[in-house]
């Protein structure tokens, strides 16, 4: 082979290389060209605080939001809130902006744009609603995890949503898949502009905020790990405490409360001790309380060696005796699971037993947007009254006091219903 030859090759193989390379960082470009990708999350009462997030490409930018409520008056002055930025974990090519927003009036549309000082024309803005501070006769919102195997079945699952018309989208960990890696951080890009453009009330054009909880696919290394294992998931969300588990309350009717399933934290000792606290303080005083987690107590999916029932997995078994007798002893409303990618109802559950009078449904099991696993026979595991192989999410309407459980797919077919 010639000298000349291997100058050549050599030459077409560089530009290849850095082709590749630059590929990721063009198409970042050419999606936050596009505009900033917002979501809303809280760290507080959400009857009057919204935490206003953005992810962009500019380190530069002002972090303020400029908002005021949709039904003010033409020339109503208009409230300016300053927050802070940070780049995206250690994606200096991300920047993202958190604006805490406060003093809000419950069951309230607000308008708002980001990065400016006073209105601008041509601006983009968007609509927010905060909740009410009383319960009111039909209150819905919607759970699921297990999120993006592919951008199509995500976006059709979030328009899903949007069409719902929920307060606020529980969501149970594996959003976007990325794993904490930074060959995958683009998949936060995806997953993001996702929920912007299509989780978006069909009935007032608001944007659906989310509450989350950590999921292996968060996480570098999956179980047993810790927080900075997870940076890219403790980057984009301020959570209350700045930790995996916390409480959020809304107003003095309901409880989210948000578990680690020994992901980032240990399932046992301080998180335990927590939760028991918790549960005590808002016994017989909040009448609807709801755990959610990602890895499941009572699961579908995924048995370990030698039994078909994944109850007996190690992590489960854990959960089963530190977290379950705590949601029994102070009746917590229903339990949220994930991770196995199939949709699960179990029996009303009490002590490890079926309990019809005073027992707890465990629903679940993660399954979004993500490519489904096979689920038991009916009547093959003792727990669980009802289990399909179909991607979903479960819509919660309280109607005159009262949960109600719809299981939808993203085309609005019904899998499954419990009131």
């Amino acid at each position: 082979m010639s000298f000349e030859l291997l100058k050549t090759g050599r030459r077409f193989f560089l530009l290849v290389l850095s082709t590749l390379v630059a590929a990721p960082y063009r198409a970042l470009a050419k999606r936050l060209a596009k505009g900033p990708l917002v979501y809303l999350t809280w760290r507080s009462d959400p009857t009057s605080t919204l935490v206003v997030n953005w992810m962009d490409g500019d380190g530069g930018s002002n972090d303020y939001v400029l908002y005021r409520r949709l039904a003010a008056k033409p020339g109503s002055r208009w409230t300016l809130a300053r927050g802070f930025k940070h780049p995206f974990a250690d994606q200096k090519k991300r920047i993202i902006h958190h604006v805490e927003l406060r003093g809000l009036e419950p069951d309230t549309v607000y308008i708002f744009t980001i990065r400016s000082q006073g209105p601008t024309r041509g601006g983009r803005y968007f609509k927010f609603r905060t909740l009410p501070r009383v319960l009111p006769s039909n209150f819905r919102f919607v759970t699921g995890g297990d999120m993006m195997h592919s951008r199509k079945k995500l976006d059709a699952m979030n328009q899903r949503a949007a069409q719902l018309n929920p307060w606020f989208a529980l969501l149970g960990g594996d959003l976007a898949y990325a794993d904490a890696n930074k060959n995958n951080v683009a998949k936060w890009d995806d997953w993001l502009e996702s929920w912007m453009i299509n989780s978006v009330r069909k009935s007032d054009g608001c944007l659906i905020p989310m509450v989350v909880a950590i999921g292996n696919h968060e996480v570098s290394g999956g179980t047993g790990k810790k927080p900075k294992d997870a940076k890219y998931f403790y980057s984009l969300f301020p959570l209350p405490a700045k930790r995996s588990f916390y409480v959020l309350d809304i107003g003095n009717y309901m409880s989210l409360i948000i578990l680690d399933s020994d992901l980032t934290e240990r399932v046992e000792g301080e998180q335990t001790t927590w939760l028991g606290q918790v549960l005590a303080k808002r016994a017989g005083k909040v009448p609807f309380i709801f755990p959610c987690y990602h890895k499941p107590a009572y699961g579908t999916a995924k048995p370990p060696n030698g039994t078909n029932d994944s109850s007996k997995d190690p992590l489960a078994k854990k959960i089963i005796k530190n977290w379950c007798p705590l949601f029994d002893k102070y009746r917590v409303t229903a339990v949220f699971e994930n991770d196995h990618h199939t949709y699960k109802r179990t029996h009303p559950l009490r002590a490890n037993r079926i309990d019809r009078k005073k027992g707890i449904l465990y629903l679940g099991d993660g399954c979004w947007g993500v490519d489904t696993r096979a689920v038991p026979k009916p009547g093959e595991l003792w727990y669980l009254a009802k289990a399909e192989s179909k991607r979903h999410l479960i819509c919660v309407t309280i109607q005159n006091g009262k949960p109600f459980y719809v299981a939808y797919e993203a085309d609005g077919k019904v899998i499954d219903q419990h009131a």
